[in-house]
């Protein structure tokens, strides 16, 4: 694969809820081989988890969370105290914040020394650095008052698995260059999910980009027609070890697995789906070309359903892959009623605010409400359509973000 870009910054509480979550899946993984639970303990007690071991007692507990609770249960409470300051008497940081607001241009210092003059601060009691952290918690801070604010390896010998869904295999290829309607280039990428039993293609499409929103629009599509899946099998490119890929399929409980270096043979299956791809479907858009992305993948849609999932496979016993999901599709996982998919798969940004109330996102600027001018919020979000973007303040979701339109705002601000 080549490389993609990623998200750069993750949540340290969520990487330290998903590397419990990987223990418990190795726990669990353990006593399906056979181990006892005490045995399947002491055995993940003996690895690290996102750098860090544990004790078996520790990963017990986070078992037993995760049973109760699933994954929602493995992330640290926030502390109760959580914007309490006690460490500064409140009548002292109400008069920080109120001179502040009254004299912005003032800098920290001065403000201290108003304070001391003032008998709110005894020299020795406080921290310049305390102090700034509560200006910044208030969006008071120079910055925000100048932006207008208030491991799991993969396996190593030939498998296959009894049952449909119970492994999905994943990867992504160069698809062909199409000439577009007004004569530019447009290159594609093949984002493939094909189940290990059936060698049923669940989905499959072309992109014009091989980054993580894209899978995760392709993987998307694929649990709301195929079912949930148990694992999710893929290699090391930067599209399959996000932390946001790894959370959804912690919420939807499917073990994210990925090839261990220089093992791509591992993945033979899907290689050889990509290879009757480029032998048997690709050869066809020499005779009738296509000139548009949505085009291609109709065409694409078109011979898996009518071509490879009808023809018979050598390794399915002269099954097709349509008749052997039919017949090994007893044990497809549905997803519980009133789970809401989309959002799920929504990806996450921090923005701030601008003074207009505006963000900018997909190259696009997008209107939120305007008291959160100056603020940094986050924005979930369907990176590929847009068809929903939420805005959310400290893990509050606050209303969805609508479109800029600068000629209608025109008409509202001149009256």
């Amino acid at each position: 694969m080549t490389k993609s870009s990623a998200p750069a910054d993750e949540d340290p509480r969520q990487c330290q809820a998903l590397a419990r979550f990987a223990a418990v899946q190795s726990v669990q993984q353990a006593c399906e081989n056979g181990l006892t639970f005490s045995q399947a303990l002491q055995l993940a007690a003996q690895h690290a988890w996102e750098g860090r071991f544990y004790s078996a007692s520790t990963i017990e507990t986070w078992f037993y969370r995760h049973r109760d609770g699933q994954f929602a249960a493995l992330h640290n409470q926030p502390r109760r105290d959580r914007g309490k300051h006690r460490s500064i008497d409140p009548q002292a940081l109400e008069a920080l914040l109120q001179i502040r607001r009254q004299h912005p241009i003032l800098t920290l210092k001065a403000l201290v020394e108003e304070l001391l003059r003032r008998g709110l601060l005894q020299h020795g009691s406080f921290s310049f650095s305390t102090l700034h952290r509560r200006l910044c918690e208030a969006g008071l801070d120079r910055r925000s008052l100048r932006a207008g604010s208030g491991l799991i390896h993969g396996p190593t010998k030939a498998f296959a698995f009894p049952l449909a869904n119970l492994l999905w295999m994943s990867d992504c290829m160069h698809g062909p260059t199409i000439k577009l309607p007004d004569g530019k280039s447009q290159r594609t990428f093949l984002f493939a999910l094909l189940d290990d039993c059936s060698r049923l293609c669940v989905h499959a499409q072309f992109y014009p980009r091989e980054r993580l929103e894209y899978f995760l629009d392709c993987l998307r599509q694929a649990v709301l027609t195929r079912g949930l899946l148990d694992k999710l099998y893929t290699d090391n490119g930067a599209a399959f070890r996000s932390q946001h890929l790894r959370t959804v399929c912690a919420n939807l409980g499917i073990r994210l697995i990925h090839t261990k270096p220089y093992h791509a043979w591992s993945k033979g299956k899907i290689e050889r789906y990509f290879l009757r791809t480029q032998t048997q479907f690709l050869p066809t858009l020499l005779f009738q070309p296509v000139h548009t992305l949505d085009e291609l993948n109709r065409r694409y849609w078109t011979w898996i359903e009518a071509s490879y999932h009808q023809t018979q496979h050598d390794g399915l016993e002269g099954k097709t892959p349509a008749e052997s999901f039919a017949q090994l599709g007893s044990s497809i996982r549905t997803l519980a009623a009133g789970v809401d998919v989309e959002r799920l798969f929504l990806m996450r940004l921090t923005r701030r605010v601008r003074k207009n109330s505006t963000i900018s996102l997909g190259a696009s600027v997008w209107e939120v409400a305007t008291h959160l001018r100056g603020q940094f919020i986050t924005v979930h979000f369907d990176p590929v359509g847009f068809r929903r973007v939420e805005v959310w303040l400290n893990d509050r979701f606050i209303g969805l973000a609508h479109r800029c339109n600068p000629q209608l705002n025109s008409q509202c601000s001149l009256l």
